[in-house]
């Protein structure tokens, strides 16, 4: 049986506190070897230091009116806590009947407070029961890996602990536990069997830099049109600044994408007659040979990561220079660029995936040029010689 989940409750009305507490309380074990709740409610003072001690898989919170202000004493800053200090489902329990959209914290659900509200808000949490549960999974691995990082690191750092740098964010143990942790993750992906295709990217893109491999979305499009992805082949090193300098490129080299059905050579069209069992084991052949060598002509199959980028592929050979003033940190446009496409970076791609965009621009850029050949003539003199061993 799964331990209980956790449920913290913020209001700053006592009574409402106690019917919501009561109600969750009185309920039975959420699913299916569930253990119950564990309920825990307060007003708005001094949410951070709950939030980490009590460790809530869901929360239900009261929010004021209007636009989040930034005050010390209220749901509303209670709300901007949990988004940033404990990611967790919340259920928004307000007095308020307009609905508000929640687009910076997807997990999010609004009840109003009234005439069986408490059931309401119950029925909801219950629906937040897989992902909450899921979510405690990933903070009890990180946990557990963090502890075990720590332990090994002192032990292998010995003297070098308190030396080289000073602050506790550079330094030797917590530079060392951070590689070490990192390290254990992504080792740990791969136990129970291969990477998925979309372990490739980091969403949302990794670090404040554009770096080789990283994917842009034009900001006027959505998801699911890959025409309007591009992605970047101009080396890191030369996207990177360093110091106060600016970055050595001075326009982005990227590679335009394309739908995958359009392989014509692949046999990949979507309308294409796949009832022959040879057809179908030919071109599941060819897919397999594609999408292990990372590269077929000049197309990189590029996979799904569904919200956020399409089933498709890279053409090399269409090449395009974007400007740095063309790449936004957000979907934000401006006036200087109108009638011009602006670019957001949507995904990071990961090592060694990353290499392997590298490699693939240079098998297709870096490969030497000649005349036409008779290939024909040449191919019947390997021929004949193979078959009688004369020159």
């Amino acid at each position: 049986m799964s331990a209980p989940l956790r449920v913290l409750v913020i209001d700053d009305e006592a009574p409402v506190r106690a019917a919501l507490q009561a109600e969750i309380e009185e309920a039975g074990a959420p699913s299916t070897g569930g253990a119950g709740w564990q309920v825990s409610s307060q007003d708005f003072a001094d949410v951070e230091t709950t939030l980490v001690r009590f460790r809530p898989d869901m929360v239900v919170l009261d929010l004021l009116e209007g636009q989040i202000p930034n005050e010390s004493a209220s749901g509303n800053r209670s709300f901007e806590q949990i988004r940033d200090i404990w990611f967790c489902p919340i259920v928004v329990y307000t007095g308020f009947g307009q609905r508000r959209t929640f687009d910076e914290h997807p997990q999010i659900v609004q009840v109003t407070k009234g005439r069986d509200s408490e059931a309401k808000v119950l029925a909801e949490l219950r629906k937040f029961v897989p992902l909450a549960r899921l979510i405690r999974s990933v903070h009890e691995d990180f946990d557990g890996r963090i502890r075990q990082a720590l332990r090994d690191s002192v032990h292998a750092l010995g003297g070098q602990i308190g030396t080289g740098y000073q602050s506790p964010g550079n330094s030797a143990l917590g530079r060392a536990v951070r590689r070490l942790v990192a390290a254990q993750a992504d080792a740990g992906a791969s136990d129970n069997g291969n990477l998925e295709p979309w372990e490739r990217f980091v969403v949302p893109a990794l670090g404040k830099h554009l770096l080789t491999a990283d994917l842009l979305r034009s900001v006027d499009a959505d998801w699911q049109t890959e025409e309007a992805f591009r992605l970047v082949l101009t080396p890191s090193c030369d996207l990177v600044p360093h110091g106060s300098s600016q970055p050595k490129a001075g326009q982005v080299l990227v590679a335009q994408c394309e739908p995958i059905g359009g392989l014509g050579d692949l046999q990949l069209r979507a309308e294409q007659d796949l009832s022959g069992e040879k057809k179908r084991k030919s071109q599941r052949r060819r897919l397999r040979d594609f999408v292990r060598e990372g590269i077929a002509g000049p197309y990189i199959p590029i996979p799904r990561f569904r919200g956020h980028v399409p089933l498709m592929v890279a053409n090399l050979k269409r090449l395009e220079l974007i400007p740095w003033d063309r790449i936004r940190a957000d979907n934000t446009n401006t006036e200087e660029n109108r009638g011009q496409k602006v670019y957001r970076r949507i995904a990071s791609t990961d090592s060694p995936f990353r290499e392997m965009v590298v490699w693939a621009y240079l098998r297709v850029t870096g490969r030497p040029g000649g005349p036409e050949v008779a290939v024909e003539g040449w191919v019947d003199h390997i021929v004949d010689y193979l078959a009688t061993g004369e020159q």
